[in-house]
């Protein structure tokens, strides 16, 4: 609990620095004035003028949306004031809107085509003009070109001033969900290459790696969704990436659910996963072959994401009446719920926004945001709680290998792991040497001085045995006082070598221990002095050897 409680906090104060360092850095003080022209216009709309309107709540006027065809004229009342900027320009929002820029009956830009059939998608964005020097003291005209039905009739205030002032109030207005688009971003695409890895060499990381992608998703439809993307994207760039990401959230999000309940009946999760899946594919294609453009079907989509809402509390209730204790399920369901909740209060606020006079940017800008960083935040704890877990499970299968391949007592591979070795030889065609040894007197040392000296002595010589020929062969213990060194490539006179420097060795651990007999009898064989060719042939060799040397061994001590 401790550690969990530590991750968290730790989580937490990253996010909030992030979140401070972007508001220090985006923070400034305009180095000219920032004029917002939101009053004084007079719109000439189907042959009718309306006076002295309010630009953001045009609807109020003259309807609440627009038709494709439509022509809106913008006038401003009041010349334009000297601002004194290095680079004047201006800028406003528009919908689905192409336009032409006057300033005194004279075209300082336009983004009309000269084709009338023209269906190309304009997309709603910020535009940014640059002003002749010369703009001052004229009348700025605005007209609008509407290119799709039911587009919203209020636009946001033009303002003009120095480009680079402009850019970083824009940006500061919008802060919060700035941070939060560039934040899941990183984050999705760090965990998404974090969770590839564990895929390669794991199992269980498929809902991480959906996660990441719909955090990646969730960040980039933020970026759009609120304007940010605008100064490196033009409108209908954005407008479409913004669309897309928004249909590909609600059939990642079953995905996600569908994937966490794997093992129960999902019928309906797989139908409305793959509906909405089909759907969406069905709107970016339509969209994209230019035959009805990916805004028109925002309705459509909102009424079958609403449906999934009750789709998630049904299984949100399974979960609780199952009293599951799968915690990387709970975490998760927690963090999707809220994402979801989030959405469709932000499906609600948009809808109220386009057909009411519902106008809260501030709440719509903190909606979706908190919804995305608190499923990032279930994120990081279900990655703490995997971690954790995937940890206790490599611990756990160390300690079962440990035990299947490595004797106990002296710490040498066991028998087991010698005859895998052994197999390895076989299917090799190079030359190899068994050294086989069995220690001398084990049974007189357990009978005389008990179970624990004899251990002991067994520690010893594998201690001993491991530092001679370690760096050479594997050392094993196949056996109660048997062992076996099984090594790839060397000479007999390495090997006698060696061989010298064990006995002397053990003549030492004499003189520490002289109330116990130090010795070993061996023999070795190689590939090539066999037969047969193969690993039993010259362990039996080895072995026959060892027992030669084992007889002459107590031979001597009879004749002592």
């Amino acid at each position: 609990m401790r550690k969990l409680l530590s991750f968290l906090t730790l989580a937490l104060t990253l996010l909030v620095l992030f979140f401070f360092f972007a508001i220090h850095f985006f923070s400034f003080k305009p180095a000219h004035p920032i004029i917002k022209l939101e009053k004084g216009w007079t719109v000439t709309y189907h042959n009718q003028q309306y006076l002295n309107t309010n630009l953001e709540h045009m609807s109020l006027q003259v309807g609440f949306a627009f038709s494709r065809g439509d022509i809106v004229n913008l006038n401003q009342i009041s010349p334009l004031t000297n601002v004194g900027a290095t680079f004047p320009y201006l800028a406003f929002k528009s919908r689905y809107c192409q336009y032409e820029i006057f300033l005194d009956e004279k075209l300082i830009s336009s983004t009309l085509s000269d084709d009338s059939s023209n269906k190309d998608f304009v997309g709603a964005g910020y535009n940014f003009i640059p002003l002749p020097n010369d703009y001052a003291g004229k009348r700025l005209t605005i007209r609008l070109y509407v290119t799709e039905n039911d587009t919203r009739a209020d636009i946001i205030t033009p303002m003009i001033g120095d480009f680079d002032d402009i850019y970083r109030d824009m940006i500061h207005s919008v802060i919060y969900p700035f941070t939060v688009g560039i934040f899941m971003i990183m984050f999705g695409a760090v965990f998404l290459i974090i969770s590839l890895l564990f895929y390669i060499r794991t199992t269980g990381v498929t809902t991480q790696i959906l996660c990441s992608i719909l955090t990646i998703v969730l960040g980039s439809w933020i970026l759009t969704a609120f304007d940010v993307a605008d100064f490196l994207l033009p409108p209908s760039s954005a407008t479409t990436i913004e669309f897309c990401s928004m249909y590909l959230i609600t059939p990642l999000i079953y995905s996600i659910v569908f994937d966490l309940h794997r093992r129960k009946e999902n019928k309906l999760l797989i139908i409305m996963g793959l509906s909405t899946l089909g759907f969406s594919l069905v709107f970016i294609t339509l969209h994209f072959t230019n035959t009805v453009h990916i805004n028109h079907f925002q309705l459509p989509y909102y009424f079958i994401s609403s449906i999934g809402l009750i789709v998630l509390i049904a299984y949100i209730y399974i979960d609780l009446k199952s009293k599951t204790r799968n915690t990387s399920r709970l975490i998760l369901m927690g963090g999707v719920t809220f994402l979801t909740f989030a959405l469709f209060t932000y499906v609600i606020s948009v809808i109220l926004r386009q057909y009411g006079h519902f106008d809260h940017p501030f709440l719509l800008s903190l909606i979706m945001p908190t919804g995305s960083m608190f499923f990032v935040f279930m994120q990081l704890l279900n990655y703490f709680v995997f971690m954790t877990h995937s940890f206790a499970q490599k611990k756990e299968y160390a300690a079962l290998t440990k035990i299947a391949y490595i004797d106990n007592l002296t710490g040498l591979a066991n028998r087991v792991s010698c005859e895998e070795k052994l197999v390895d030889f076989n299917k090799s065609n190079d030359d190899f040497c068994l050294l086989s040894l069995d220690l001398n007197g084990l049974k007189e040392v357990n009978d005389n001085a008990g179970h624990p000296a004899g251990d002991k002595l067994l520690k010893s010589f594998a201690d001993t045995l491991s530092t001679v020929f370690g760096n050479l062969g594997t050392c094993t213990r196949i056996g109660g006082d048997e062992f076996l060194v099984l090594i790839k490539s060397t000479t007999s006179e390495e090997i006698d070598k060696r061989l010298l420097e064990l006995d002397n060795r053990l003549l030492d651990l004499d003189k520490k221990d002289p109330d116990v007999n130090h010795s070993v009898s061996y023999g070795y064989a190689f590939r090539h002095e066999s037969e047969d060719k193969d690993t039993h042939s010259v362990f039996m060799l080895a072995d026959q050897r060892m027992y030669d040397y084992k007889r002459a061994h107590y031979a001597n001590m009879m004749k002592r």
